[in-house]
Protein backbone atom coordinates (compact mmCIF):
# COMPACT_ATOMS: atom_id res chain seq x y z
CA UNK A 1 0.00 0.00 0.00
CA UNK A 2 2.99 2.29 0.47
CA UNK A 3 3.53 2.44 -3.31
CA UNK A 4 -0.10 3.44 -3.84
CA UNK A 5 0.18 6.21 -1.27
CA UNK A 6 3.41 7.53 -2.81
CA UNK A 7 1.90 7.33 -6.30
CA UNK A 8 -1.20 9.25 -5.20
CA UNK A 9 0.58 11.91 -3.14
CA UNK A 10 3.15 12.72 -5.81
CA UNK A 11 0.47 13.02 -8.49
CA UNK A 12 -1.63 15.36 -6.36
CA UNK A 13 1.40 17.46 -5.41
CA UNK A 14 2.59 17.77 -9.01
CA UNK A 15 -0.87 18.74 -10.27
CA UNK A 16 -1.07 21.50 -7.67
CA UNK A 17 2.49 22.57 -8.45
CA UNK A 18 1.47 22.83 -12.11
CA UNK A 19 -1.50 25.01 -11.16
CA UNK A 20 0.84 27.11 -9.00
CA UNK A 21 3.08 27.73 -12.01
CA UNK A 22 -0.04 28.64 -13.96
CA UNK A 23 -0.74 31.38 -11.41
CA UNK A 24 2.85 32.58 -11.63
CA UNK A 25 2.68 32.63 -15.43
CA UNK A 26 -0.55 34.64 -15.34
CA UNK A 27 0.87 37.13 -12.82
CA UNK A 28 3.99 37.66 -14.92
CA UNK A 29 2.39 37.75 -18.36
CA UNK A 30 -1.16 39.06 -17.97
CA UNK A 31 -3.27 39.24 -14.81
CA UNK A 32 -6.38 39.02 -17.01
CA UNK A 33 -5.52 35.33 -17.47
CA UNK A 34 -6.32 34.78 -13.78
CA UNK A 35 -10.01 35.24 -14.65
CA UNK A 36 -9.99 31.90 -16.46
CA UNK A 37 -10.86 28.76 -14.52
CA UNK A 38 -8.48 26.26 -12.92
CA UNK A 39 -8.36 24.13 -16.06
CA UNK A 40 -6.87 26.95 -18.11
CA UNK A 41 -4.56 27.90 -15.23
CA UNK A 42 -3.32 24.30 -15.20
CA UNK A 43 -2.58 24.46 -18.94
CA UNK A 44 -0.65 27.71 -18.43
CA UNK A 45 1.36 26.01 -15.71
CA UNK A 46 2.09 22.96 -17.85
CA UNK A 47 3.34 25.29 -20.58
CA UNK A 48 5.45 27.32 -18.13
CA UNK A 49 7.07 24.25 -16.53
CA UNK A 50 7.91 22.96 -20.02
CA UNK A 51 9.65 26.24 -20.87
CA UNK A 52 11.60 26.18 -17.59
CA UNK A 53 12.52 22.54 -18.14
CA UNK A 54 13.89 23.16 -21.63
CA UNK A 55 15.87 26.17 -20.41
CA UNK A 56 17.48 24.45 -17.42
CA UNK A 57 18.26 21.28 -19.43
CA UNK A 58 21.09 23.17 -21.17
CA UNK A 59 22.83 23.66 -17.82
CA UNK A 60 21.93 20.90 -15.35
CA UNK A 61 20.35 17.44 -15.40
CA UNK A 62 16.81 17.20 -14.03
CA UNK A 63 17.77 15.11 -11.03
CA UNK A 64 16.04 14.79 -7.66
CA UNK A 65 17.46 18.09 -6.38
CA UNK A 66 16.50 20.14 -9.45
CA UNK A 67 13.00 18.71 -9.63
CA UNK A 68 12.32 18.93 -5.90
CA UNK A 69 13.23 22.64 -5.87
CA UNK A 70 11.13 23.22 -9.00
CA UNK A 71 7.97 21.72 -7.55
CA UNK A 72 8.44 23.21 -4.07
CA UNK A 73 8.34 26.61 -5.79
CA UNK A 74 5.18 25.57 -7.66
CA UNK A 75 3.47 24.33 -4.51
CA UNK A 76 4.46 27.49 -2.64
CA UNK A 77 2.96 29.58 -5.42
CA UNK A 78 -0.24 27.54 -5.26
CA UNK A 79 -0.57 27.98 -1.48
CA UNK A 80 0.35 31.68 -1.55
CA UNK A 81 -2.00 32.55 -4.38
CA UNK A 82 -4.83 30.27 -3.32
CA UNK A 83 -6.46 32.91 -1.12
CA UNK A 84 -6.81 35.67 -3.67
CA UNK A 85 -7.71 34.71 -7.23
CA UNK A 86 -9.75 31.52 -6.81
CA UNK A 87 -12.64 30.32 -4.71
CA UNK A 88 -12.26 27.28 -2.51
CA UNK A 89 -15.36 25.78 -4.15
CA UNK A 90 -13.51 25.67 -7.48
CA UNK A 91 -10.65 23.76 -5.84
CA UNK A 92 -13.17 21.42 -4.23
CA UNK A 93 -14.78 20.54 -7.57
CA UNK A 94 -11.35 20.11 -9.13
CA UNK A 95 -10.44 17.56 -6.43
CA UNK A 96 -13.68 15.68 -7.07
CA UNK A 97 -12.93 15.56 -10.80
CA UNK A 98 -9.38 14.37 -10.08
CA UNK A 99 -10.72 11.45 -8.05
CA UNK A 100 -13.23 10.58 -10.79
CA UNK A 101 -10.48 10.41 -13.41
CA UNK A 102 -7.91 8.80 -11.15
CA UNK A 103 -8.36 5.29 -12.52
CA UNK A 104 -7.17 6.45 -15.95
CA UNK A 105 -3.66 7.01 -14.59
CA UNK A 106 -3.14 3.29 -13.90
CA UNK A 107 -1.51 1.52 -16.85
CA UNK A 108 0.57 -1.61 -17.32
CA UNK A 109 1.54 -1.32 -20.97
CA UNK A 110 2.40 2.21 -22.11
CA UNK A 111 2.48 3.65 -25.62
CA UNK A 112 4.34 1.52 -28.20
CA UNK A 113 7.03 4.21 -28.49
CA UNK A 114 7.45 4.50 -24.73
CA UNK A 115 10.27 1.93 -24.33
CA UNK A 116 11.90 3.07 -27.57
CA UNK A 117 12.33 6.77 -26.82
CA UNK A 118 9.55 8.40 -24.72
CA UNK A 119 10.94 6.99 -21.48
CA UNK A 120 14.58 7.10 -22.57
CA UNK A 121 14.44 10.74 -23.71
CA UNK A 122 12.95 12.00 -20.44
CA UNK A 123 15.21 9.78 -18.34
CA UNK A 124 18.27 11.03 -20.23
CA UNK A 125 17.30 14.62 -19.35
CA UNK A 126 17.06 13.51 -15.72
CA UNK A 127 20.43 11.78 -15.54
CA UNK A 128 22.62 13.83 -17.88
CA UNK A 129 23.36 17.34 -19.02
CA UNK A 130 22.34 18.33 -22.54
CA UNK A 131 24.37 16.88 -25.40
CA UNK A 132 24.55 18.25 -28.94
CA UNK A 133 23.68 15.80 -31.68
CA UNK A 134 21.32 13.52 -29.74
CA UNK A 135 19.46 12.91 -32.99
CA UNK A 136 22.23 10.39 -33.67
CA UNK A 137 20.84 8.14 -30.88
CA UNK A 138 17.65 7.23 -32.78
CA UNK A 139 14.95 8.90 -34.85
CA UNK A 140 12.90 9.37 -31.65
CA UNK A 141 15.48 11.87 -30.34
CA UNK A 142 15.14 13.94 -33.51
CA UNK A 143 11.51 14.92 -33.07
CA UNK A 144 11.16 17.53 -30.34
CA UNK A 145 8.26 17.34 -27.88
CA UNK A 146 7.88 19.44 -24.73
CA UNK A 147 6.10 16.49 -23.11
CA UNK A 148 9.47 14.77 -22.58
CA UNK A 149 10.83 17.88 -20.88
CA UNK A 150 7.78 18.16 -18.64
CA UNK A 151 8.06 14.47 -17.75
CA UNK A 152 11.74 14.87 -16.88
CA UNK A 153 10.69 17.22 -14.04
CA UNK A 154 8.65 14.36 -12.57
CA UNK A 155 11.78 12.31 -11.78
CA UNK A 156 11.51 12.50 -7.99
CA UNK A 157 12.64 10.58 -4.88
CA UNK A 158 10.80 7.30 -4.23
CA UNK A 159 8.63 7.57 -7.36
CA UNK A 160 11.61 7.79 -9.80
CA UNK A 161 10.34 7.70 -13.42
CA UNK A 162 6.93 6.17 -12.75
CA UNK A 163 5.04 9.35 -13.60
CA UNK A 164 6.65 9.75 -17.03
CA UNK A 165 3.30 8.85 -18.63
CA UNK A 166 1.17 11.30 -16.63
CA UNK A 167 1.39 14.45 -18.77
CA UNK A 168 -1.53 13.43 -21.05
CA UNK A 169 -3.55 12.58 -17.92
CA UNK A 170 -3.10 16.16 -16.68
CA UNK A 171 -4.20 17.50 -20.08
CA UNK A 172 -7.40 15.46 -20.16
CA UNK A 173 -8.12 16.43 -16.54
CA UNK A 174 -7.66 20.15 -17.25
CA UNK A 175 -9.73 19.83 -20.45
CA UNK A 176 -12.63 18.28 -18.56
CA UNK A 177 -12.57 20.97 -15.89
CA UNK A 178 -12.58 23.70 -18.57
CA UNK A 179 -15.49 22.23 -20.52
CA UNK A 180 -17.63 21.21 -17.54
CA UNK A 181 -17.13 24.65 -15.96
CA UNK A 182 -18.16 26.30 -19.25
CA UNK A 183 -21.28 24.17 -19.50
CA UNK A 184 -22.29 24.96 -15.91
CA UNK A 185 -21.70 28.70 -16.43
CA UNK A 186 -23.78 28.66 -19.62
CA UNK A 187 -26.61 26.98 -17.71
CA UNK A 188 -26.40 29.57 -14.91
CA UNK A 189 -26.78 32.52 -17.29
CA UNK A 190 -29.26 30.71 -19.57
CA UNK A 191 -26.99 31.06 -22.62
CA UNK A 192 -27.45 28.04 -24.88
CA UNK A 193 -25.72 29.09 -28.06
CA UNK A 194 -23.99 26.70 -30.46
CA UNK A 195 -20.75 26.84 -28.45
CA UNK A 196 -22.58 25.29 -25.50
CA UNK A 197 -23.55 22.26 -27.56
CA UNK A 198 -20.16 22.12 -29.32
CA UNK A 199 -18.52 21.91 -25.88
CA UNK A 200 -20.91 19.19 -24.73
CA UNK A 201 -20.31 17.07 -27.83
CA UNK A 202 -16.53 17.53 -27.52
CA UNK A 203 -16.61 16.43 -23.88
CA UNK A 204 -18.47 13.24 -24.76
CA UNK A 205 -16.08 12.46 -27.60
CA UNK A 206 -12.84 12.97 -25.65
CA UNK A 207 -13.97 11.03 -22.58
CA UNK A 208 -15.27 8.11 -24.64
CA UNK A 209 -12.64 7.93 -27.39
CA UNK A 210 -9.51 9.14 -25.54
CA UNK A 211 -10.05 7.16 -22.35
CA UNK A 212 -6.82 5.14 -22.60
CA UNK A 213 -3.98 7.42 -21.47
CA UNK A 214 -1.33 4.96 -22.67
CA UNK A 215 -2.46 5.55 -26.27
CA UNK A 216 -1.95 9.31 -26.08
CA UNK A 217 1.83 9.40 -26.52
CA UNK A 218 2.78 12.81 -27.93
CA UNK A 219 -0.15 12.92 -30.35
CA UNK A 220 -3.47 13.14 -28.56
CA UNK A 221 -2.69 15.87 -26.03
CA UNK A 222 -2.21 18.55 -28.74
CA UNK A 223 -5.40 17.28 -30.41
CA UNK A 224 -7.32 17.86 -27.17
CA UNK A 225 -5.85 21.36 -27.10
CA UNK A 226 -6.97 21.80 -30.72
CA UNK A 227 -10.60 21.37 -29.65
CA UNK A 228 -10.07 24.18 -27.12
CA UNK A 229 -8.24 26.29 -29.72
CA UNK A 230 -11.23 26.16 -32.05
CA UNK A 231 -13.58 26.83 -29.14
CA UNK A 232 -11.68 30.03 -28.31
CA UNK A 233 -11.52 30.87 -32.03
CA UNK A 234 -15.30 30.56 -32.40
CA UNK A 235 -15.90 32.54 -29.18
CA UNK A 236 -13.66 35.36 -30.34
CA UNK A 237 -15.09 35.45 -33.84
CA UNK A 238 -18.82 35.21 -33.14
CA UNK A 239 -19.54 35.97 -29.49
CA UNK A 240 -17.14 38.49 -27.99
CA UNK A 241 -17.57 42.16 -28.87
CA UNK A 242 -15.54 44.05 -26.27
CA UNK A 243 -11.99 44.75 -27.48
CA UNK A 244 -10.44 44.00 -24.08
CA UNK A 245 -12.08 40.56 -23.96
CA UNK A 246 -11.07 39.91 -27.57
CA UNK A 247 -7.48 40.84 -26.69
CA UNK A 248 -7.59 38.41 -23.75
CA UNK A 249 -9.01 35.65 -25.99
CA UNK A 250 -6.24 36.25 -28.52
CA UNK A 251 -3.67 35.82 -25.75
CA UNK A 252 -5.34 32.59 -24.71
CA UNK A 253 -5.42 31.37 -28.31
CA UNK A 254 -1.74 32.10 -28.86
CA UNK A 255 -0.69 30.36 -25.64
CA UNK A 256 -2.59 27.19 -26.54
CA UNK A 257 -1.37 27.13 -30.16
CA UNK A 258 2.26 27.48 -29.09
CA UNK A 259 1.76 24.95 -26.30
CA UNK A 260 0.29 22.42 -28.75
CA UNK A 261 3.09 23.19 -31.22
CA UNK A 262 5.72 22.54 -28.56
CA UNK A 263 4.36 18.99 -28.34
CA UNK A 264 4.04 18.55 -32.11
CA UNK A 265 5.51 21.14 -34.50
CA UNK A 266 2.78 20.52 -37.08
CA UNK A 267 0.36 22.59 -34.95
CA UNK A 268 2.18 25.83 -35.80
CA UNK A 269 -0.12 25.74 -38.81
CA UNK A 270 -3.00 26.87 -36.57
CA UNK A 271 -1.38 30.27 -36.07
CA UNK A 272 -3.32 31.09 -39.27
CA UNK A 273 -6.41 31.41 -37.06
CA UNK A 274 -5.00 34.66 -35.61
CA UNK A 275 -4.96 36.74 -38.84
CA UNK A 276 -8.47 35.44 -39.62
CA UNK A 277 -9.66 36.99 -36.34
CA UNK A 278 -7.82 40.24 -37.08
CA UNK A 279 -9.41 40.50 -40.52
CA UNK A 280 -12.88 39.42 -39.44
CA UNK A 281 -13.01 41.65 -36.34
CA UNK A 282 -11.17 44.52 -38.12
CA UNK A 283 -8.49 44.72 -35.47
CA UNK A 284 -6.16 47.00 -37.37
CA UNK A 285 -5.13 49.29 -34.55
CA UNK A 286 -5.17 49.83 -30.81
CA UNK A 287 -5.18 46.08 -30.11
CA UNK A 288 -1.54 45.83 -29.08
CA UNK A 289 -0.43 47.01 -25.65
CA UNK A 290 2.08 46.09 -22.95
CA UNK A 291 0.17 42.94 -22.04
CA UNK A 292 0.25 41.71 -25.63
CA UNK A 293 3.99 42.27 -25.85
CA UNK A 294 4.55 40.15 -22.74
CA UNK A 295 2.51 37.33 -24.28
CA UNK A 296 4.42 37.67 -27.53
CA UNK A 297 7.69 37.67 -25.58
CA UNK A 298 6.89 34.38 -23.83
CA UNK A 299 5.63 32.61 -26.93
CA UNK A 300 8.67 33.89 -28.83
CA UNK A 301 10.84 32.28 -26.15
CA UNK A 302 8.87 29.06 -26.60
CA UNK A 303 9.37 29.19 -30.36
CA UNK A 304 13.08 29.97 -29.99
CA UNK A 305 13.62 27.11 -27.52
CA UNK A 306 11.78 24.65 -29.75
CA UNK A 307 13.90 25.63 -32.75
CA UNK A 308 17.10 25.57 -30.68
CA UNK A 309 16.54 22.06 -29.32
CA UNK A 310 15.56 20.77 -32.75
CA UNK A 311 18.67 22.36 -34.30
CA UNK A 312 21.06 21.07 -31.62
CA UNK A 313 19.58 17.58 -31.93
CA UNK A 314 19.50 17.34 -35.73
CA UNK A 315 20.98 20.43 -37.44
CA UNK A 316 17.46 21.36 -38.64
CA UNK A 317 15.28 24.07 -37.12
CA UNK A 318 12.11 22.13 -37.89
CA UNK A 319 13.05 18.51 -38.48
CA UNK A 320 12.44 16.81 -40.93
CA UNK A 321 11.87 19.89 -43.15
CA UNK A 322 15.08 19.83 -45.19
CA UNK A 323 14.86 23.54 -46.09
CA UNK A 324 15.26 24.41 -42.40
CA UNK A 325 18.55 22.51 -42.10
CA UNK A 326 21.60 24.74 -41.69
CA UNK A 327 25.16 23.98 -42.75
CA UNK A 328 26.08 20.37 -41.94
CA UNK A 329 28.22 19.76 -38.85
CA UNK A 330 29.85 16.57 -37.71
CA UNK A 331 27.12 16.17 -35.06
CA UNK A 332 24.18 16.99 -37.36
CA UNK A 333 22.24 14.74 -39.69
CA UNK A 334 23.25 14.92 -43.33
CA UNK A 335 20.74 16.19 -45.89
CA UNK A 336 20.41 12.75 -47.46
CA UNK A 337 19.27 11.27 -44.14
CA UNK A 338 16.86 14.16 -43.52
CA UNK A 339 15.32 13.78 -46.97
CA UNK A 340 15.04 10.03 -46.48
CA UNK A 341 13.23 10.45 -43.16
CA UNK A 342 10.99 13.22 -44.52
CA UNK A 343 9.92 10.90 -47.33
CA UNK A 344 9.50 8.05 -44.84
CA UNK A 345 7.16 10.06 -42.60
CA UNK A 346 5.02 11.13 -45.55
CA UNK A 347 5.02 7.60 -46.98
CA UNK A 348 4.07 6.15 -43.59
CA UNK A 349 1.27 8.69 -42.95
CA UNK A 350 -0.18 7.89 -46.37
CA UNK A 351 -0.38 4.16 -45.55
CA UNK A 352 2.73 3.21 -47.48
CA UNK A 353 3.79 0.87 -44.71
CA UNK A 354 3.00 -0.44 -41.27
CA UNK A 355 4.03 -3.11 -38.75
CA UNK A 356 2.79 -5.94 -40.95
CA UNK A 357 2.81 -4.57 -44.50
CA UNK A 358 4.80 -2.49 -46.97
CA UNK A 359 3.74 -1.07 -50.34
CA UNK A 360 5.65 -2.51 -53.31
CA UNK A 361 5.58 0.87 -55.08
CA UNK A 362 8.69 3.05 -54.81
CA UNK A 363 8.07 5.56 -51.95
CA UNK A 364 8.86 8.59 -54.16
CA UNK A 365 6.31 7.50 -56.74
CA UNK A 366 3.83 6.34 -54.09
CA UNK A 367 3.46 9.74 -52.37
CA UNK A 368 3.06 11.76 -55.57
CA UNK A 369 -0.06 12.65 -57.57
CA UNK A 370 -2.40 10.95 -55.10
CA UNK A 371 -1.09 7.49 -56.04
CA UNK A 372 -1.49 6.62 -52.38
CA UNK A 373 -5.22 7.32 -52.04
CA UNK A 374 -6.57 3.87 -52.93
CA UNK A 375 -4.18 2.12 -50.56
CA UNK A 376 -4.89 4.72 -47.85
CA UNK A 377 -8.60 4.03 -48.17
CA UNK A 378 -8.01 0.29 -47.79
CA UNK A 379 -5.46 0.51 -45.00
CA UNK A 380 -6.40 3.63 -43.02
CA UNK A 381 -9.93 4.71 -43.86
CA UNK A 382 -11.54 1.30 -43.35
CA UNK A 383 -9.78 1.01 -40.04
CA UNK A 384 -9.10 3.96 -37.75
CA UNK A 385 -10.79 6.67 -39.83
CA UNK A 386 -14.07 4.84 -40.31
CA UNK A 387 -14.17 3.77 -36.65
CA UNK A 388 -13.60 7.36 -35.55
CA UNK A 389 -16.22 8.72 -37.95
CA UNK A 390 -18.78 6.18 -36.77
CA UNK A 391 -18.13 7.21 -33.17
CA UNK A 392 -18.39 10.93 -33.98
CA UNK A 393 -21.59 10.48 -35.99
CA UNK A 394 -23.09 8.22 -33.32
CA UNK A 395 -22.50 10.83 -30.61
CA UNK A 396 -23.88 13.59 -32.84
CA UNK A 397 -27.02 11.67 -33.84
CA UNK A 398 -27.82 10.44 -30.33
CA UNK A 399 -27.39 13.86 -28.72
CA UNK A 400 -29.41 15.51 -31.50
CA UNK A 401 -32.27 13.02 -31.07
CA UNK A 402 -32.28 13.49 -27.29
CA UNK A 403 -32.68 17.27 -27.55
CA UNK A 404 -35.07 17.00 -30.52
CA UNK A 405 -37.38 14.73 -28.51
CA UNK A 406 -38.06 17.51 -26.01
CA UNK A 407 -38.32 20.30 -28.59
CA UNK A 408 -41.66 21.63 -29.84
CA UNK A 409 -40.48 23.86 -32.69
CA UNK A 410 -37.40 25.44 -34.20
CA UNK A 411 -36.09 28.96 -33.71
CA UNK A 412 -33.49 31.16 -35.33
CA UNK A 413 -29.87 30.91 -34.26
CA UNK A 414 -28.80 33.30 -31.49
CA UNK A 415 -25.69 34.20 -33.43
CA UNK A 416 -25.35 35.34 -37.03
CA UNK A 417 -23.29 32.66 -38.72
CA UNK A 418 -21.45 32.93 -42.03
CA UNK A 419 -19.80 30.30 -44.19
CA UNK A 420 -16.40 31.10 -42.68
CA UNK A 421 -17.41 29.14 -39.59
CA UNK A 422 -17.67 25.95 -41.63
CA UNK A 423 -14.93 26.77 -44.11
CA UNK A 424 -11.99 27.19 -41.71
CA UNK A 425 -12.04 23.73 -40.04
CA UNK A 426 -12.79 22.08 -43.39
CA UNK A 427 -9.73 23.75 -44.98
CA UNK A 428 -7.53 22.42 -42.17
CA UNK A 429 -9.05 18.97 -42.67
CA UNK A 430 -8.25 19.11 -46.40
CA UNK A 431 -4.68 20.20 -45.63
CA UNK A 432 -4.36 17.21 -43.27
CA UNK A 433 -5.65 14.79 -45.91
CA UNK A 434 -3.35 16.08 -48.66
CA UNK A 435 -0.12 16.27 -46.66
CA UNK A 436 -0.15 13.94 -43.63
CA UNK A 437 -3.36 11.88 -43.44
CA UNK A 438 -2.55 9.86 -40.34
CA UNK A 439 -4.98 10.03 -37.44
CA UNK A 440 -2.16 10.75 -35.00
CA UNK A 441 -1.41 14.04 -36.83
CA UNK A 442 -4.72 15.61 -35.88
CA UNK A 443 -7.17 13.40 -37.74
CA UNK A 444 -9.26 12.41 -34.74
CA UNK A 445 -10.40 15.92 -33.89
CA UNK A 446 -10.22 17.41 -37.40
CA UNK A 447 -13.10 15.12 -38.33
CA UNK A 448 -14.91 15.84 -35.07
CA UNK A 449 -14.76 19.66 -35.13
CA UNK A 450 -16.78 20.36 -38.35
CA UNK A 451 -19.30 17.58 -37.58
CA UNK A 452 -19.81 18.77 -34.00
CA UNK A 453 -20.05 22.34 -35.26
CA UNK A 454 -22.85 21.44 -37.69
CA UNK A 455 -24.60 19.37 -35.02
CA UNK A 456 -24.32 22.16 -32.44
CA UNK A 457 -25.83 24.72 -34.81
CA UNK A 458 -28.67 22.31 -35.54
CA UNK A 459 -29.40 21.60 -31.85
CA UNK A 460 -29.26 25.32 -31.00
CA UNK A 461 -32.37 25.92 -33.12
CA UNK A 462 -34.49 23.59 -30.98
CA UNK A 463 -36.73 25.30 -28.43
CA UNK A 464 -36.09 23.84 -25.00
CA UNK A 465 -36.68 24.98 -21.46
CA UNK A 466 -33.73 25.72 -19.21
CA UNK A 467 -34.59 22.88 -16.85
CA UNK A 468 -34.69 20.33 -19.70
CA UNK A 469 -31.34 21.46 -21.11
CA UNK A 470 -29.87 21.44 -17.62
CA UNK A 471 -31.09 17.90 -16.87
CA UNK A 472 -29.96 16.52 -20.23
CA UNK A 473 -26.56 18.21 -19.96
CA UNK A 474 -25.86 16.98 -16.43
CA UNK A 475 -26.98 13.49 -17.42
CA UNK A 476 -24.63 13.45 -20.43
CA UNK A 477 -21.72 14.81 -18.36
CA UNK A 478 -22.22 12.07 -15.76
CA UNK A 479 -22.57 9.50 -18.54
CA UNK A 480 -19.28 10.60 -20.16
CA UNK A 481 -17.46 10.35 -16.81
CA UNK A 482 -19.06 6.97 -16.16
CA UNK A 483 -18.05 5.65 -19.58
CA UNK A 484 -14.48 6.88 -19.04
CA UNK A 485 -14.32 4.84 -15.85
CA UNK A 486 -16.15 1.78 -17.20
CA UNK A 487 -13.87 1.58 -20.24
CA UNK A 488 -10.78 1.93 -18.03
CA UNK A 489 -12.02 -0.73 -15.62
CA UNK A 490 -12.57 -3.04 -18.58
CA UNK A 491 -9.07 -2.20 -19.83
CA UNK A 492 -7.52 -3.01 -16.45
CA UNK A 493 -9.38 -6.34 -16.29
CA UNK A 494 -7.99 -7.24 -19.71
CA UNK A 495 -4.48 -6.14 -18.71
CA UNK A 496 -4.77 -8.35 -15.65
CA UNK A 497 -5.72 -11.34 -17.82
CA UNK A 498 -3.04 -10.72 -20.46
CA UNK A 499 -0.17 -9.36 -18.38
CA UNK A 500 -1.16 -10.42 -14.84
CA UNK A 501 -1.23 -6.73 -13.89
CA UNK A 502 -2.45 -6.57 -10.30
CA UNK A 503 -3.18 -3.07 -8.98
CA UNK A 504 -3.30 -4.37 -5.42
CA UNK A 505 0.38 -5.29 -5.67
CA UNK A 506 1.66 -2.25 -7.56
CA UNK A 507 0.33 0.90 -9.28
CA UNK A 508 3.38 1.16 -11.55
CA UNK A 509 3.67 0.40 -15.25
CA UNK A 510 5.79 -2.43 -16.63
CA UNK A 511 9.50 -1.90 -17.23
CA UNK A 512 11.55 -4.54 -18.99
CA UNK A 513 14.96 -5.16 -17.49
CA UNK A 514 17.39 -4.46 -20.31
CA UNK A 515 21.01 -5.52 -20.14
CA UNK A 516 23.15 -2.73 -21.60
CA UNK A 517 26.85 -2.13 -22.20
CA UNK A 518 29.14 0.88 -22.67
CA UNK A 519 29.84 1.69 -26.32
CA UNK A 520 32.06 4.79 -25.85
CA UNK A 521 35.38 5.29 -24.15
CA UNK A 522 34.83 8.87 -22.94
CA UNK A 523 35.57 9.17 -19.24
CA UNK A 524 32.90 11.69 -18.22
CA UNK A 525 30.08 10.92 -20.66
CA UNK A 526 29.36 7.29 -21.52
CA UNK A 527 26.83 6.07 -24.07
CA UNK A 528 25.13 2.75 -23.36
CA UNK A 529 23.50 0.32 -25.75
CA UNK A 530 21.18 -2.66 -25.18
CA UNK A 531 22.96 -5.96 -25.85
CA UNK A 532 19.87 -7.17 -27.70
CA UNK A 533 17.26 -5.29 -29.71
CA UNK A 534 16.66 -1.53 -30.03
CA UNK A 535 14.61 -0.83 -26.90
CA UNK A 536 16.49 0.97 -24.14
CA UNK A 537 13.63 1.07 -21.64
CA UNK A 538 15.03 2.38 -18.33
CA UNK A 539 18.61 1.39 -19.08
CA UNK A 540 21.34 3.73 -17.88
CA UNK A 541 21.38 6.78 -20.13
CA UNK A 542 22.28 8.11 -22.61
CA UNK A 543 21.21 4.98 -24.43
CA UNK A 544 21.10 4.12 -28.13
CA UNK A 545 20.88 0.91 -30.10
CA UNK A 546 23.69 2.28 -32.30
CA UNK A 547 27.08 0.99 -31.19
CA UNK A 548 29.37 3.17 -33.34
CA UNK A 549 28.68 6.55 -31.71
CA UNK A 550 31.42 8.79 -30.33
CA UNK A 551 31.55 11.64 -27.79
CA UNK A 552 33.71 14.70 -27.42
CA UNK A 553 33.60 17.96 -25.48
CA UNK A 554 31.63 20.85 -26.98
CA UNK A 555 31.75 24.11 -24.99
CA UNK A 556 30.25 23.24 -21.55
CA UNK A 557 28.29 20.37 -23.13
CA UNK A 558 29.09 17.16 -24.97
CA UNK A 559 28.82 16.34 -28.65
CA UNK A 560 27.56 13.09 -30.19
CA UNK A 561 28.96 12.24 -33.63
Amino acid sequence: MADHLIFFLYTVLIIHSTIGYGFLFSLIVDRELLKYNLGYIGIFGFFFISLLSITTSFVVPHNFIHNSILHVIGLTAFIFLLKKPIKFSEIKYFWILLLIFWIGLYVYKNHDDFPYYHLTYALNLSENSFAVGMGKFSHGFRTFSSLFYFHSTLYLPLIKFYLFHSGPFFIILFFNFIIISKLINHIKINNFNFLFFYSLLSLLFINIAFYRIAEHGTDRSPQILLILIFLVFFETLYVEKKREIIRSKLSLLLIMVFFASSMKAIYYLYLLLVPIIFLKKKLYKNILNKKNFLILFFISISFFLNLTVSYLNTGCLLYPAQKTCIVEQEWSLNKKEVNRMSLHYEWWSKAGGGPNYRSEIDPKIYVKNFNWVSNWIDRHFFNKVSDTLIGILFISIVVTLIFKTYSKYKKKSQIKIDYLLYLVPIIFLIEWFVNHPSMRYGGYVLFAIPIFLYTALKIEKYTLSKIIIKNITYTLIILSLLLFNVRNIDRLIKENKVYNYNLVKSPYFFIENVVSEKVTDNNHYQIYSPKEGKMCWASKTPCSYKKDLKIKNFLWMNMVY
